[in-house]
């Protein structure tokens, strides 16, 4: 293809004549040019892939569902969506409370005890140390002789080949010499990265814990070689925290900032504390642990039990992210159903001690050094005195039950009464530690008195737990909030299963399937009824619309909706806030309210019969979230997904290398040769670098910011204008490039005089060069692109055939239009457009129809407008906007592609009963009203407020 300023040729034989602005006045103001694109050549916007998606859910458009049922008559009630609009205040406090999040905070650093002072510097530091470590330091590749011997053995280890099918490849005759290898077969490699790679972190041992006469095999490392390993770790060491902060959002300190770990309370009083004994100038090294049994084969029910850990000392930016190997895998626990004990009481009793033995004996290793310290070399060679402590424990529900002894049913933090937990005003207090802590140490004097002291506590009878002995750690604060198994696959479930019992299956269904489409929303188009073994994903993908599409529906016995409707999007509301990367107390405030809705709503459920009581302890420990985020940060700061998807690197990957005979000590070994290889990639990399320079620490990023992708290349080179006419649905192109051009030259015309000179223009050309696709890519808090990962995306593509000559159906997106100086939150200022082509001109016709071509956008857009935002209604909070239309047709205009800030989504209103001639393709054309959909990614629930 040709580059943009040669994809179309002059001609300036056939003229087509303005024939007037049909559409009304805008002001269009005109816009910085974003970046000139990047792409290589060729590259285009990869429709193929995605034709087929949308050829197999044009499909399903035409599937037989349910018939539609009667519309019940209206229901006059003071409550009803349409009559109540929502206090413009409501949404001015949260974009008030929200505003500090996207900025820098005010640091107060803590100056008491010279906490994080180096003590002095190592000899080396850690990649030099390294370098040295390996026999041929000169060869910058070395071990391996070569680029190609260090690439290939790279791939063979990181890129999941077999062991066998690595080596039938270099038993390729030719292959072995032809690439200058130094190994001829997987085990002489396995021998180079056993023998000559040096081991940056810890082996595996093998051990056993006896437990009731019976011997069980652990698999482990030494924690505290772990715990050096990642703060040796020269990757990590520019990042390194070696102190507590307090961040605020303002200059006078008066709201306060949380987001990292040593933003939070819990630091800063555990260094300043005088009941701690922390030595003066010491490092706290926080612990954080996270456990949980997983699933490893598919039908043979073989499971594996890892422990991972990782140090509060690093960001979160960088230990969530499982590329940046912040988490260690510490241990494997055993897995045994101890199905020879008959009595379940007494197995599970076995089962919860051989839990605590084995971690008792994993963390042992941590008491001395936390108690009196021990010197820690970071990777750039600084020592300091270094306390590690167990801090935070990340677990689901039966996980934090086993880890605090605490019985099923019960909050594994607070005490209050399992027949309670729904109670939103109940006071609450932390387990006491101290009696717990008294109550066990009865078990060296009198069985009988050890056990009723335990159950006076409120906890099992357990033997030794590991955080009996462990200094300066209370495992009831410890226990942190859980967004995977506490919200999407707790109480999101519940929610969406109580919501099709109210307004049954079958309209839930055929409203979720007649979703215009969007990048950031899922269509399912078999609706979500049945949908089983729900993930985490799918809940995610359902939040995502789930309250737009329940608005109109009636409940039955002539129940008022509204109740329902400020239940669910409470909840909602709460999901999306609990994630923030970044909070105040202002938004924890806004956590709080959202929480006190849902209880305040949450008897239509009862009403319904769907309820009879809410002692959930998922749900109770929603009360537990904003003490514990002002304590340890953000929930991405222990969040365990990030230990879900570790369980496929370090447990089913490293099971499925194995031959499945001793697997565990074929896992460990696999594993340890993994990161070798994976050292060795950053070693070299810092050598190809050249000691690159430390970067400067992150602020709080809230993700606001996007940057505007398109491809070097267009979709079609060359689009007829009685094309973009018809095929489009651009009806008034003609007259609206006619309207962009006068106004553009012509800025200070009146209406009239706009509409008397667009009459009477001329267009030197008869084809647009057609771009089918616009990304969006984030923007870090340094100002950088992440071109990896995109975003959102915005469509308008005409009919079409896939590669199976199946046809595909017109999708024109609708979007976020910056008209009149939007912000960066809020709805001010902008307006909601649906996008029907994108376009460039030649640089001849360009120059041809403006005064000044230089300063002009090299892509514009035709869109049709919707109608001004005005307040949102108040049960749901979602704007609500029409076409807009005007003597029968619907406005439209040429805009700046820079000028569109993000797509949206648009949610019918279906009223009572969704219309079945209604289909995702074509539901945006033939109705007029829409809410528009805060809700369908984070993005939009930050800035559509």
């Amino acid at each position: 293809m040709d580059t943009d300023d040669n994809h179309s040729d002059f001609e300036p034989r056939a003229l087509t004549e303005f024939t007037g602005d049909y559409f009304g006045n805008y002001d269009e103001e005109d816009f910085n040019q974003f970046m000139e694109s990047d792409d290589e050549p060729g590259d285009g916007d990869g429709d193929g892939d995605g034709d087929i998606i949308a050829a197999h859910d044009a499909e399903f458009e035409c599937g037989w569902e349910f018939p539609a049922g009667p519309i019940p008559p209206d229901i006059d009630s003071d409550d009803s969506e349409d009559a109540v609009l929502q206090p413009q205040s409501h949404h001015a406090e949260r974009q008030q409370a929200e505003a500090p999040l996207g900025q820098c905070p005010t640091i107060e650093e803590f100056s008491q005890h010279g906490a994080g002072a180096p003590l002095h510097c190592a000899s080396t530091m850690a990649f030099k140390s390294y370098k040295d470590k390996l026999l041929d330091s000169d060869n910058k590749w070395a071990p391996f002789t070569s680029r190609i011997d260090y690439e290939v053995a790279k791939w063979a280890k990181l890129r999941g080949a077999s062991l066998t099918a690595f080596s039938d490849l270099l038993a390729i005759d030719g292959l072995y010499d032809a690439l200058g290898l130094s190994y001829r077969n997987s085990h002489e490699l396995n021998q180079i990265i056993d023998q000559k790679l040096p081991c940056r972190r810890p082996r595996f041992k093998h051990e056993e814990i006896i437990v009731a006469n019976e011997a069980f095999d652990v698999y482990l490392r030494d924690i505290m070689e772990c715990v050096k390993a990642l703060y040796s770790d020269p990757d990590f060491s520019p990042h390194l925290i070696h102190a507590p902060e307090r961040h605020y959002a303002d200059p006078d300190k008066t709201v306060r900032m949380y987001h990292d770990l040593h933003t939070g309370k819990w630091w800063w009083s555990t260094q300043a504390s005088d009941h701690t004994y922390i030595c003066t100038g010491a490092t706290v090294i926080p612990i954080i642990l996270s456990s949980d049994k997983t699933q490893v084969t598919m039908f043979r029910n073989k499971s594996a039990y890892p422990v991972y850990m990782t140090i509060g000392n690093i960001p979160k930016e960088i230990h969530r992210k499982p590329s940046r190997q912040a988490l260690i895998l510490l241990a494997y626990l055993p897995t045994a159903k101890l199905e020879h004990i008959t009595n379940k009481a007494a197995r599970r009793r076995t089962s919860t001690n051989l839990f605590h033995a084995c971690l008792h004996h994993i963390l042992e290793p941590l008491r001395v050094p936390g108690e009196d310290g021990i010197a820690m070399a970071s990777g750039d060679g600084v020592v300091r005195q270094g306390h590690p402590i167990l801090t935070c424990y990340s677990a689901d529900y039966p996980e934090q039950l086993l880890t605090t002894g605490i019985k099923l049913g019960e909050c594994p933090k607070c005490d209050v009464p399992q027949d309670e937990l729904g109670s939103p005003d109940i006071p609450m207090k932390l387990r006491d530690l101290a009696a717990i802590l008294a109550a066990l140490s009865l078990i060296d004097e009198d069985y009988g008195m050890w056990t009723r002291a335990c159950q006076e506590c409120g906890i099992k009878p357990v033997f030794k737990p590991f955080w009996e002995e462990l200094p300066h750690t209370n495992i009831f604060q410890s226990i942190t909030p859980d967004v995977l198994h506490q919200l999407y696959q707790g109480i999101i479930k519940h929610l969406i299963k109580w919501i099709k019992e109210a307004y049954g299956e079958a309209e839930i269904d055929a409203c979720s399937c007649r979703l215009p489409p969007n990048h950031n929303i899922r269509l399912f188009m078999k609706g979500i009824s049945g949908l089983s073994h729900v993930s985490r994903t799918e809940h995610d993908q359902i939040c995502c619309f789930l309250l737009g599409i329940i608005i109109d529906i009636r409940l039955p016995g002539n129940f008022d909706s509204g109740c329902l409707i400020r239940a669910a999007r409470a909840i909602l509301n709460f999901l999306y806030l609990a994630q923030y990367p970044c909070h105040t107390d202002q938004t924890l405030a806004l956590l709080t309210e959202a929480l006190t809705r849902f209880h305040d709503n949450k008897s239509i459920f009862v009403d319904l019969s769907i309820r009879t009581t809410f002692n959930l302890p998922k749900l109770h420990f929603f009360r537990h979230y904003v003490h514990m985020i002002k304590q340890y940060g953000t929930t991405d700061n222990y969040n365990t997904e990030y230990t879900e998807r570790l369980h496929i690197d370090l447990a089913k990957d490293a099971y499925r290398a194995t031959n499945h005979k001793d697997e565990y000590t074929q896992m460990t070994l696999w594993l340890e040769r993994h990161e070798k290889m994976l050292w060795h990639s950053n070693f070299i990399q810092w050598c190809l670098a050249g000691n690159p320079l430390p970067q400067d620490r992150l602020p709080p990023d809230m993700d606001y910011r996007r940057s505007i992708k398109m491809t070097k290349h267009p979709t079609i080179r060359c689009v007829p204008l009685e094309s973009v006419v018809h095929d489009y649905g651009a009806t008034f192109f003609t007259k609206a490039l006619a309207h962009y051009v006068i106004r553009t030259n012509q800025p200070g015309l009146s209406p009239a005089q706009l509409e008397q000179e667009a009459s009477h223009g001329i267009l030197p050309f008869q084809t647009v060069a057609a771009f089918h696709r616009v990304k969006f890519h984030a923007i870090n808090a340094h100002g950088h692109r992440d071109s990896t990962v995109t975003m959102d995306s915005v469509h308008c593509q005409p009919p079409r055939k896939d590669k199976r000559k199946q046809i595909v159906p017109a999708r024109f997106d609708t979007v976020l239009v910056n008209k009149d100086g939007g912000g960066t939150t809020g709805v001010d200022g902008y307006r909601v457009a649906q996008v029907h082509i994108i376009f460039t001109l030649t640089s001849q016709a360009t120059a041809a129809l403006f005064c000044t071509p230089g300063i002009l956008p090299t892509h514009f857009a035709y869109v049709e407008w919707f109608t001004p935002f005005r307040q949102p209604e108040a049960n749901h909070g979602l704007y609500k906007v029409s076409h807009l239309i005007r003597n029968g047709e619907r406005l439209a205009s040429i805009i700046d592609v820079s000028d569109i800030r993000r797509s949206v989504h648009l949610i019918p209103k279906f009223g009572p009963v969704a219309p079945r001639e209604w289909t995702s393709s074509t539901v945006l054309e033939l109705f007029s009203t829409f809410f528009v959909n805060s809700f369908s990614d984070r993005h939009a629930y930050l800035t559509i407020i």
